[in-house]
């Protein structure tokens, strides 16, 4: 049994050609059945985004027929075979997982959003394309993704919001089991952070639920859970709606202001309700994204670390200290897939035995 990896990109495909290859959810859901159906394939996953298409498979190669798939892809394009093969690349079990860990990572300039990888587990599990092989392949990649932002090595390279932001909670308030965090807005940026919080740690994510965004936002999120396998994660994301605020606020060790929040929401008489609901002082860090808080307020209260994160336009790291740095993930990039492939191997000899 082997893993094996086609795909195409921007980079691969001139800009007049790259519509052709393009897919809408009822072609990706066709595409995904037809090619589940192929001798030899025993699970199989599609990426796809404007910027590319990639089909992961898990394939039997004493039967696969590799020339099946690209004239597969060849029809559905309408081009010509030859054109197929030199638009197209591959990639085979090791170089797979590889590929794919880079596909999200955070070091990576131009790296996917974590949610393509989720919809194609969504996708996956959806049409039963998919099984423990591919399902364990994605998961591995999210997690490893995630786990970037732990690694201190790393911070010469990892200029992000969510990077920032862990990077301040780490040095302001450690992230621990029983801390509660409250989230207000919408953005992208806050469903990443949610995501690498809830897998981190126990603690109680609290969303403000102020508009449709919101909603679906939290949506995604529980979503999420589900598709990792993380259901008993659920619980500990709660919603609360705007009477519920300054209870919340008083309660919160965290609180987070995405940078689509455009007003000021803290305010003096904000504060004070606060305090007085409040029986005893409490240490609070209140990171923001959007800026558009009044800082002054928080100098009658000492107990509040109030921190704005700037926009990140690049790193104060010196050459030499970046260059440490990619040697560390590269390093960290190759012992991570080595470690999934030594599964692997276990699980396909495994399966091997069990067809005998």
């Amino acid at each position: 049994m082997k893993l094996i990896m086609y795909g195409m990109n921007q980079t691969t495909v001139s800009k007049d050609v790259l519509h052709k290859y393009r897919l809408d959810y009822s072609m990706r859901e066709q595409h995904l059945k037809d090619i589940s159906n192929f001798k030899g394939v025993s699970e199989v996953m599609l990426v796809a985004t404007e910027k590319r298409n990639e089909y992961y498979l898990y394939i039997d190669e004493t039967i696969f027929n590799h020339g099946d798939l690209l004239r597969y892809l060849s029809v559905h394009t309408g081009r010509s075979l030859e054109n197929i093969i030199l638009e197209t690349y591959s990639k085979f079990n090791s170089d797979v997982v590889t590929h794919l860990f880079r596909l999200t990572s955070v070091v990576n300039e131009y790296s996917e959003p974590l949610s393509v990888l989720e919809q194609s587990l969504y996708e996956g599990k959806l049409l039963k394309t998919t099984g423990e092989i591919l399902e364990n392949l994605f998961n591995r990649s999210i997690s490893f993704s995630l786990s970037l932002y732990d690694k201190k090595a790393l911070y010469p390279l990892l200029n992000s919001y969510e990077a920032k932001m862990i990077q301040s909670m780490d040095l302001n308030l450690p992230v621990k089991e029983d801390l509660d965090f409250l989230i207000i807005g919408s953005h992208q940026i806050l469903k990443h952070l949610s995501t690498y919080l809830v897998g981190k740690t126990n603690a109680y994510l609290t969303f403000l639920e102020k508009n449709e965004k919101s909603k679906k936002m939290i949506a995604s999120l529980r979503r999420s859970l589900v598709l990792t396998n993380k259901l008993q994660k659920i619980n500990t994301i709660q919603t609360a709606d705007l009477n519920q605020l300054v209870y919340r606020l008083s309660k919160s060790d965290v609180i987070i202001i995405g940078p689509s929040v455009k007003n000021a929401w803290l305010s003096n008489e904000l504060l004070e309700d606060m305090h007085e609901m409040r029986p005893s002082t409490k240490n609070q860090l209140i990171l923001d994204l959007c800026g558009s808080q009044d800082e002054t307020l928080f100098f009658d209260y000492p107990e509040m670390n109030y921190i704005q994160i700037p926009e990140s336009k690049g790193n104060d790291y010196s050459s030499e200290k970046v260059k440490v740095a990619s040697t560390f993930y590269e390093d960290y990039v190759t012992n991570e897939s080595n470690a999934f492939m030594d599964t692997f191997n276990q699980k396909s000899k495994e399966k091997g035995i069990a067809l005998l």
